[in-house]
């Protein structure tokens, strides 16, 4: 009979003496260790954490929170204005007439002075834009130069300039006088009334458009002499709008001409 004759295994695959299930050992070894290695690592980061829950910061594609410095901070709102809102204020001071009265000097926005000229003329800044105002004349209206005080100027239209007028005009009888106004706005104004009254008690009274508490104040004089007085009106208002000005002859003591007078004006 013929033996068969056993296949034969290449050397590669087979080395003399070594058994076929250590062909497959060292790379399964290999593997296992790192398994071991990876759980190990995972054990000791969960021991660390002191909540015990994974390091959601170390999986790929978990969502963290933004650093601090990186957290927007909401800005403060603007701050409240604490200035009180303007309101309709008049504060009116009488005092003497200095001798001399420098109206370019005081009426830095507009002044005015009367009757130099006429018995309807008004001497006035040139460059005063008519911001103080005189209404409708009543009569009689009569051009004096009793004033005990003096009125200087210059730049001034239609009389470019005086060195010391005394001049004024004036009414008789009562009920009669003169009406006045100038702008009014949340910026403190002061305006300067240069007054008289002569055998006569005079009224005078101011109020603002824009509403608040009317003011009035009065002067007496029952003497035919030319008694004076400087109004120093300190006024503001809650929007633009004007104060109103009545210099009216409350009473009359003089049957010849007891009445008010008026010399000028400046507004500051």
């Amino acid at each position: 009979m013929r033996r068969r004759r056993r296949p034969e295994v290449p050397d590669v695959l087979l080395k003399p003496g070594m058994p076929r299930w250590r062909e497959h050992l060292g790379p399964a070894v290999v593997i296992l260790i790192g398994v071991l290695v990876v759980v190990a690592v995972g054990l000791i980061i969960k021991a660390n954490r002191p909540d015990g829950k994974p390091d959601t910061a170390q999986v790929i594609g978990a969502v963290t929170e933004p650093p601090v410095d990186q957290v927007p901070i909401p800005l403060p709102s603007p701050s409240v204005s604490t200035s009180p809102a303007p309101v309709n204020s008049i504060v009116i001071e009488s005092g003497p007439v200095p001798d001399r009265v420098d109206l370019d000097d005081e009426g830095t926005i507009d002044w005015v002075h009367w009757g130099e000229l006429g018995p309807y003329s008004l001497e006035r800044s040139a460059k005063g834009g008519f911001a103080i105002l005189e209404g409708t004349p009543s009569a009689p209206r009569q051009r004096h130069t009793l004033s005990p005080q003096r009125f200087t100027w210059t730049g001034g239209t239609p009389a470019a300039g005086n060195s010391g007028a005394t001049s004024g005009i004036r009414t008789c009888g009562a009920d009669n006088g003169f009406t006045l106004s100038a702008p009014a706005t949340t910026d403190l104004h002061t305006l300067r009334l240069y007054l008289g009254a002569s055998g006569a008690q005079g009224l005078l009274t101011l109020k603002l458009t824009t509403g608040g508490t009317t003011v009035t104040t009065r002067l007496t004089q029952r003497g035919t002499s030319l008694a004076t007085k400087q109004y120093t009106v300190d006024y503001r208002a809650t929007g633009p709008g004007k104060i109103s000005i009545e210099w009216i002859t409350e009473k009359s003591f003089d049957t010849d001409c007891g009445g008010v007078a008026l010399q000028a004006a400046t507004l500051e």
